[in-house]
């Protein structure tokens, strides 16, 4: 069991919480299956770039996270929509029957900051190979970010009862990525630091927002990569790279 962290709680139920980098688990392993090499067959000089690179994300970055907890349930009549804080998510039927049976949602948001993200774009121009290795740190870091949260929000909704979902995010399993606006909405204007661009872009780029399902009959399960239509995703990426180079466990 990871160790507990804390948060903080504004009038409006808005919780902020504190993760540092090292509170997060990264995996290694995963990157280097993610930039295509089996574990342990990644060049000596990659293997020493991407040790910097993990060094550098050390340093650099600045985890923020955080979430909201508001009323959840399906939208009226609708199989592929939920309503959350009151506004109507045409999230599509995969997350909709995921998240069918909650009584509450964590809205949340999550960011490594912009320092690291900066330092990457830099190196990209002097040494291209590093730049490729440094994203790829970059967003396995705002996915560790989002994990260590979703435990921490699993911790905090046990304390009460109930049970939580996966999360999911705009973008995933049809859901238009074009609802980050709704569902930044729902939280403070730069939540965390993150800004939403017209194009529904998030900077800093690695971060991670959405939904987690929150109630007494939800329930946590696997990734159903072999029901979802979507083949550029991160998910069905990371499962795949894992079973190649023989790794297990889930992401959230």
């Amino acid at each position: 069991m990871p160790p507990v962290l804390s948060q903080t709680e504004s009038d409006e139920g808005v919780c902020e919480v504190a993760i540092g980098f090292g509170d997060l688990a990264i995996d290694r392993a995963g990157i280097v299956g993610v930039l295509g090499y089996r574990d342990g067959a990644m060049p000596e000089h990659f293997g020493e770039l991407l040790d910097l690179a993990l060094g550098e994300a050390a340093r650099r970055c600045l985890p923020r996270a955080g979430y909201r907890l508001v009323a959840a349930g399906r939208a009226d009549g609708r199989f592929d929509a939920l309503e959350v804080g009151g506004t109507v998510f045409a999230t599509q039927k995969i997350v909709a029957g995921a998240l069918g049976r909650a009584e509450r949602a964590a809205v949340f948001a999550a960011t490594i900051g912009p320092d690291f993200e900066t330092w990457a774009r830099a190196v990209m121009a002097e040494d291209p190979a590093l730049g490729y290795i440094a994203d790829a740190v970059g967003s396995a870091v705002a996915e560790a970010l989002a994990d260590r949260l979703h435990d921490h929000i699993e911790f905090e909704m046990a304390r009460r009862g109930w049970r939580i979902t996966n999360r999911y995010s705009p973008g995933y399993c049809g859901w238009s990525v074009a609802e980050q606006h709704a569902l930044f909405a729902l939280l403070p204007t730069g939540f965390c630091g993150i800004a939403l661009g017209e194009s529904a872009l998030m900077h800093p780029v690695k971060s991670v927002s959405g939904l987690i399902g929150v109630g007494a009959a939800v329930k946590h399960a696997d990734y159903l990569c072999d029901v979802c239509a979507q083949r550029d995703c991160t998910y069905r990426r990371y499962h795949e790279r894992r079973a190649a180079i023989g790794g297990g466990g889930a992401v959230r």
